[in-house]
């Protein structure tokens, strides 16, 4: 059995560092650490996470779990049947917040059993494991800031160690029903019944039903292995359904039925506040780390000497599982018996590799890890060189995840350099690592363009020069690297770290073109294109013919992730930056990595932009819509100096319900001064009727202080007068789930309207009447409309039909399937005019396709629509059979 472990992403300005643990011959994963992109650093690296077992978080915050969201809906989009999740405590609040924008039916869905991580290390000379199975042995240990780690008693018995819940793995039994279960079962049933007054084990028993709810199959067994189909034997038809679109019913499965079970009483009102140990927003959290045991692998089996001792074919099966046989032997005219052992034949068993994985945020916390490895005769032996010790497990490589100032501080050197001295030490450091680009495949796409109009396609940040070398640093250990995206080491056979095992479709191609031009791969016509295209937009400004926007020209379009579903290599999940000069700056959805993209598009300034960000309005609580707002706020939070103005956040009662519950976990400045005003989109209806509305899908869920109808009005106000704008009003727009677009109309007379997901809509045309600039979706290219209507999206022509109707300007459109992972669906087909009864438009609009961070302006806008043709060009240039590996990702989305 061989096994390997690679670095998925390192610390960068849009990723955190993530490992996977591969065994080949079982075919298993186990996943360290899932920051935001993790699941766009395995497409854009053509590999994928099929065939996980466990996720190891060392945080539960956005810092190492921000991503984990959006690898759990994946995960489940591959068919997986069990996932574990391990972490240190809040892990199950944090999984169960998602519960309204993660769900599985039941025949489709995977079991995911959540384990927390106790904050009490168990020193004893044999822990319990974590986590087993037949491929590892996972042992996790808490560690704890010096302020926190006073508070609590370091060492206890095994026997008070917890598991929050158990799996396949589990050195446990899964528990039986207890008194508890049956009093929050009485306690559900009683009229009024409010979960936020749970507290203890009834709190935890709560967070875990919400679990069971999303994912029905948790704790059910795993469904049968499909048997092959005869292949003589006639296929049989299946009924028709939209194309590609998940089944809304399926035929009984071994008794279980495809629907999920009925919500239970409380399920969209706050849970119960988790209350933590340690103080939130101090950097106290504590981290836990993973001691990762390989299997022990059995010594070769010696056939001539297994012969010459008389033992039978039928016989060894027996040795090699660790019996004694009993052979018949002749010894001179005599037959005697004699016993052999497994020993007599089979060579000294393997020493089991082993991996550490150490998350040490600041010097607070190196005094707890450095007691626990002392203190604990089995953790002190994978530091000891001693021959019986090394004997025992070999330590191949260990991962310092480290804060500011720890490969500083002479207690972690000296703990460091108690590893044997063939320990690889692989270091995460923001000050000793490089910052290259992530997704090369968009770098260089954008390389590619920025040649054509280096304003508008701007080079993203990036830096191959380190703050500090680890050079510089005395004292650390001989077998020391910087940690990079591209490490790839043999745990078993052990072997030296490698670099660049990237496949090759899938090599850098951004950062190589940097140095040396002539790799962009621009063939002579389509730089005579390039310029061509160039000079007629030239022609038609100095001879006035140019398109003209009549007022707001000058504001700032940015589109920071433009695909669907699912990120591909080439694009990230939805989120538009505007930007309206002296007034600042508003999101337009911010799914996960948004974060990252702004980062990326503004270097060093992003922290300015952070500043300037008055609004983010979230159209609905997809994960490829909301997941990344969590993360901005954190990193507002985090400002030095602060943000002197609130930011104003317009979500569905959904959203501010799920940010609220994160909250418990890390500080994202929701109560700050001048942090994060809650603004339920209802409450700014383009129909202002006085109040919520009380059926249907448009309901509000929820009866919190914060949902209160007149609050959200008077914070709308006060966002009006902050961006100086006549009007910020949500539409009702047709999606699956409660969706709304938005009318931002300016006081200097201009006006910009964003869909959100929608079927196309009347309430979108009349909300958004003469817009300037039409955001619409374009999910689905023209002859899709029934897979379109299905999913409850737009075709690119019916969007480009919409601006039409709305009598706009210009129309962006965006949010592209990843069924197009690189080029936009065609528009040359999109001809479509207004039904009859409509009457003519004043004009047909700009249209323009987004691509990711794109510089745009609306006075602007009409460049990138005559650049469109060239950019085809460019991008089938460079196209490669990764692509359509993309395609059939997107295929598996749900929505």
């Amino acid at each position: 059995m061989s096994w390997t472990v690679s670095v998925v992403t390192s610390a960068t300005t849009d990723t955190q560092p993530s490992l996977v643990v591969n065994i080949d011959q079982a075919n298993a994963k186990y996943i360290f650490n899932v920051s935001e992109n993790s699941n766009r650093a395995y497409t854009q690296k053509g590999s994928h996470g099929k065939k996980t077992r466990a996720f190891f978080l060392t945080q539960v915050g956005a810092q190492r779990a921000g991503g984990l969201a959006g690898m759990l809906m994946c995960s489940a989009d591959q068919s997986m049947h069990t996932l574990d999740v391990v972490g240190p405590p809040g892990l199950l609040h944090t999984v169960a917040s998602m519960r309204s924008y993660i769900y599985r039916h039941v025949v489709q869905s995977m079991a995911v059993n959540i384990k927390e991580v106790a904050l009490s290390s168990d020193l004893s000379s044999s822990p319990n494991p974590t986590y087993q199975d037949k491929n590892l042995t996972v042992y996790s240990i808490p560690i704890l800031d010096d302020s926190h780690a006073a508070s609590l008693d370091s060492a206890v018995c095994p026997e008070e160690i917890t598991h929050i819940s158990t799996s396949r793995g589990s050195v446990k039994r899964k528990r039986e029903p207890s008194p508890v279960d049956e009093s929050l079962s009485d306690l559900m049933a009683e009229p009024g019944f409010s979960a936020e007054k749970l507290q203890g084990e009834l709190a935890d028993e709560w967070r875990r039903l919400m679990v069971k709810h999303m994912f029905p199959s948790t704790g059910l067994p795993p469904p049968p292995e499909k048997k092959c189909r005869d292949r003589d034997a006639p296929r049989q038809k299946r009924p028709k359904r939209c194309p590609e679109e998940t089944p809304e019913e399926e035929p009984e499965a071994d008794g279980i039925q495809d629907s999920r079970p009925r919500i239970p009483a409380g399920y969209h009102h706050q849970f119960p506040k988790f209350t933590p140990s340690w103080s939130v927003g101090t950097g106290a959290a504590p981290t836990s780390a993973y001691v990762v045991v390989g299997p022990s692998i059995r010594g070769k089996f010696d056939v001539e000497k297994s012969l010459a001792l008389g033992v039978a074919v039928n016989q060894r099966s027996a040795l090699t599982k660790g019996e004694s046989v009993t052979v018949t032997v002749e010894e001179g005219d005599m037959t005697v018996e004699k016993v052999v052992h497994p020993h007599d034949c089979i060579g000294p068993s393997e020493t089991p590799p082993a991996m550490i994985v150490l998350d040490i945020p600041s010097p607070a916390f190196i005094n707890s890890i450095v007691y626990s490895f002392a203190q604990s005769p089995f953790y002190a032996k994978l530091r000891s060189s001693r021959p019986e010790d090394i004997s025992e497990t070999v330590v191949r490589t260990v991962f310092h995840l480290v804060g500011e100032g720890v490969l500083h501080d002479p207690r972690y050197i000296e703990f460091m350099n108690g590893f044997p001295a063939n320990a690889h030490h692989v270091i995460s450091s923001p000050e000793c690592g490089p910052d290259p680009v992530t997704f090369t495949t968009a770098a260089f796409n954008q390389l590619r363009l920025h040649q054509l109009d280096p304003v508008m396609f701007p080079i993203p940040y990036y830096s191959l020069k380190p703050q500090r070398e680890l050079s510089v640093i005395p004292g650390l250990p001989a077998n020391c690297v910087v940690m990079e995206s591209t490490f790839h080491m043999s745990s078993r056979p052990g072997a030296f770290p490698e670099y660049n095992r990237l496949p090759w479709e899938r090599r850098d191609c951004f950062h190589p073109a940097l140095r040396h031009p002539h790799l962009l791969m621009l063939s002579s016509p389509l730089l005579k294109k390039f310029t061509d295209v160039r000079a007629k937009i030239e022609e038609r400004i100095a001879n006035g013919t140019a398109p003209t926007t009549s007022k707001g020209s000058d504001v700032v379009v940015i589109p920071l992730g433009t695909a669907s579903a699912v990120p591909t290599s080439s694009r990230n999940v939805s989120s538009t930056l505007i930007r309206i000069p002296g007034r600042g700056s508003l999101l337009l959805d911010a799914g996960e990595g948004t974060w990252g993209q702004l980062a990326r598009h503004f270097g060093p300034e992003v922290d300015d932009v952070l500043r300037d960000l008055r609004c983010i309005f979230v159209s609905h609580i997809h994960g490829d819509h909301h997941a990344g707002v969590a993360k901005i706020l954190l990193k507002r939070r985090q400002l030095n100096p602060r943000a002197m103005q609130p930011l104003y956040l317009v979500g569905v009662h959904k959203l501010h319900l799920y940010l609220r519950e994160l909250a418990d976990i890390e500080d994202l400045g929701l109560t700050d001064p001048n942090g994060v005003v809650t603004v339920i989109s209802d409450a700014l209806h383009v129909k202002r009727s006085g109040e919520y509305l009380n059926r249907g899908m448009w309901r509000i869920e929820g009866s919190e202080p914060w949902t209160d109808y007149e609050r959200s009005v008077a914070a709308g106000m006060r966002l009006c007068v902050a961006l100086g704008l006549e009007r910020f009003a949500t539409i009702d727009v047709f999606h699956q789930v409660k969706c709304y677009g938005v009318c931002i109309r300016s006081q200097d007379g201009w006006s910009i309207v964003f869909s959100g997901d929608t079927l196309p809509t009347q309430s979108l045309v009349r909300g958004g009447w003469a817009a300037t600039l039409l955001i619409h979706e374009a999910t689905m290219g023209d002859g899709e409309e029934e897979m379109a209507r299905c999913k409850a999206h737009s075709t690119v022509g019916q969007a480009i039909d919409t601006a039409r109707r709305m009598n706009a300007e210009n129309v962006l459109l965006t949010h592209f399937s990843a069924r197009y992972p690189r080029m936009p669906p065609p528009i040359e087909s999109s001809g479509i005019r207004p039904p009859p009864g409509y009457g003519a438009p004043v004009r047909d609009p700009v249209v323009a396709l987004a691509f990711d961070n794109v510089n745009l302006t609306i006075g602007n806008m009409w460049k990138l629509s005559m650049y469109l043709s060239v950019i085809q060009k460019a991008f089938a240039d460079t196209k490669v059979e990764a692509d359509e590996e993309e395609a059939k990702v997107a295929r598996a989305a749900i929505h």
